[in-house]
């Protein structure tokens, strides 16, 4: 599992979600990165039951994720994944975000 986040090519910071350029270089091309897990800053509870979790990415930002497949707690280690159906116990699920000014590396 891993989640995809965007890459500056000029200075190398990473963003979620997306930029049209990058606020710190100014310059406009990215590639994306994937990331396998994230460690869960702190967790809500909504009123309907979803567990949202802000999870810290090593090297990057911080995102926002829905906690699938049981609890999380601040501290714990989740993978991360683009598909809400990854079925592999518990993990954050980080909506897919779009590809705009972006090369695959």
């Amino acid at each position: 599992m891993s989640a995809a986040i965007q890459n500056c090519l000029n200075c190398g910071n990473r963003f979620f979600p997306v930029r049209l350029f990058c606020p710190d270089c100014g310059q406009e091309n990215f590639s994306t990165v994937l990331v396998e897990h994230g460690d869960v800053a702190e967790t809500t509870r909504l009123a309907d039951g979803t567990l949202l979790a802000t999870l810290t990415i090593p090297g990057g930002p911080s995102v926002v994720g829905r906690v699938t497949g049981g609890p999380a707690t601040s501290g714990d280690r989740l993978p991360l994944a683009n598909n809400l159906n990854a079925n592999d116990g518990v993990y954050a699920y980080v909506p897919l975000r779009s590809t705009v000014n972006e090369e695959k590396q």
